[in-house]
């Protein structure tokens, strides 16, 4: 699997902000695997930012919490580990599924790390009515699939193309990034509910 497609649907952005290169074996010791090559070509070429103006990607090292891997694996085993309604086996538990990305709407994508990290697939966990949905892809050809149409998980939204940006960096200005922050400050206070802290 590669990022060409992907490349060839949404050209990677001329300044992409926090661009990761590596090194990656902190990450991967963090995380307890070796990730997709995909994913790493992906954080090199288009770092943070907010895909087709719904979806954003987390990426190692982001200095926004709300945009790390490492920060958003954790705080989801966190306040999910124990939520009923979720059948999957949740990282750092074996074989538990790694959150990857997340909508405005409150889905959830992860990597399913089952076999060769080539090989992994992708989970859409709707929040709306709390489905699952697993597509047998890598990471940027599901991205591809959603800017191209060819992919139309249930729980998004009918209209997402057209789309007028499919790809939008993050500035590291909090005026023009704190959409997904304030968003996710305030799912976080929902989840946690009063008195309760990470």
């Amino acid at each position: 699997m590669t990022i060409e497609n992907l490349i060839k649907a949404v050209p990677p952005p001329a300044q992409p902000y926090e661009a990761f290169s590596g090194p990656w074996e902190p990450v991967e010791a963090e995380l307890g695997a070796v990730l997709p090559g995909d994913y790493k070509e992906f954080s090199r070429l288009y770092g943070s930012g907010i895909f087709m103006e719904f979806l954003s990607i987390n990426t190692p090292r982001s200095e926004n919490p709300h945009a790390r891997i490492e920060y958003q694996a954790r705080l989801f085993h966190h306040f999910h580990s124990n939520h009923e309604d979720f059948i999957y086996a949740i990282w750092p538990n074996r074989g538990g599924v790694i959150l990857i990305a997340d909508t405005y709407n409150g889905d959830s994508i992860f990597w399913i790390p089952t076999g060769p990290a080539e090989t992994w697939k992708i989970l859409v966990w709707g929040r709306g009515y709390g489905s699952f949905e697993v597509f047998d892809c890598d990471l940027t050809d599901f991205l591809a699939g959603l800017a191209t149409g060819r992919l139309a998980p249930r729980e998004f939204p009918d209209d997402m193309l057209p789309c007028d940006e499919f790809f939008r960096p993050y500035t590291g200005s909090p005026a023009q990034d704190d959409s997904r922050s304030n968003r996710e400050a305030d799912e976080d206070g929902e989840r946690s509910g009063p008195g309760t802290s990470d």
